[in-house]
């Protein structure tokens, strides 16, 4: 019962997160809270470790993760007036943090915003101690939701979805201002200030994570008891939210 009440909250908090920017938080906090029972399931504690929360936004799974116990370094490119733990303004690719000074990266829904999602996962590496554990996910790009506010029509291609969308990613008035977005994005690769939408799948982020030195734990769908992860391209289309847990050997 307990596992329908969360989806059931998760759906009534995700119906009104765009009205504004403390009901975005709320939404990312509640989300942080079946985040961090998933972590536990596999013997990651949070509580008295150094957590990275990479590309923190408006700070929702660092105030959770804060009050959790966590000692919490949340970083963006742009920084609200809210945030828990210690603020940094920095750029993923090229993290303010000495090498293995974190125990634990929690980068949801940023690798999809990156150019060069390899150096991410190289830049995680190089931060996580030896041991460390990172918390990756994002929606692929061939699923419901991967093509974020373009959203059915990024399965015609970015031009159609450009061009069927008037040009205007349609996010809220409060989204736009935060993050300086542009009205009339030429690409996905414009449509944020600083970081675009790139086309990142659950095969593309397997391939990655083999060429980083971060060893596999686990990779399922975010909040599901079914996962279609691992099935060859279907899985693409049926998984809203891919999640995998990562390990620095040390």
């Amino acid at each position: 019962m307990a596992y329908f009440r969360n989806l059931l909250q998760l759906w009534r908090l995700a119906r009104k997160r765009h009205r504004s920017e403390n009901d975005y938080r709320e939404f990312q906090s509640f989300q942080a809270q079946l985040l961090v029972d998933y972590l536990e399931r596999f013997g990651v504690e949070l509580t008295g470790r150094r957590v990275l929360d990479l590309g923190s936004g408006i700070g929702g799974y660092s105030q959770y993760l804060a009050q959790h116990g966590a000692d919490v370094i949340s970083l963006d490119l742009m920084m609200p007036s809210q945030v828990a733990g210690l603020p940094l303004i920095g750029d993923a690719l090229r993290l303010p943090l000495r090498d293995g000074s974190i125990d634990i990266v929690f980068c949801a829904s940023l690798i999809e915003h990156v150019a060069d999602p390899l150096r991410l996962l190289r830049e995680i590496e190089r931060v996580l101690r030896g041991g460390g554990f990172c918390y990756l996910s994002f929606p692929p790009y061939y699923s419901p939701l991967g093509g974020h506010e373009f959203s059915p029509w990024h399965y015609l291609g970015e031009k159609w979805a450009l061009r069927l969308s008037n040009g205007r990613s349609h996010v809220p008035e409060w989204v736009a201002r935060l993050y300086k977005m542009p009205e009339t994005p030429g690409s996905f690769s414009e449509i944020y200030y600083g970081w675009g939408l790139y086309r990142m799948t659950i095969r593309k982020a397997r391939r990655l994570i083999e060429k980083s030195n971060l060893a596999l734990w686990d990779q399922s769908t975010r909040y599901l008891p079914v996962s279609a992860v691992r099935w060859p391209l279907l899985g693409e289309f049926l998984t809203w939210h891919a999640q995998f847990l990562l390990r620095k050997p040390g």
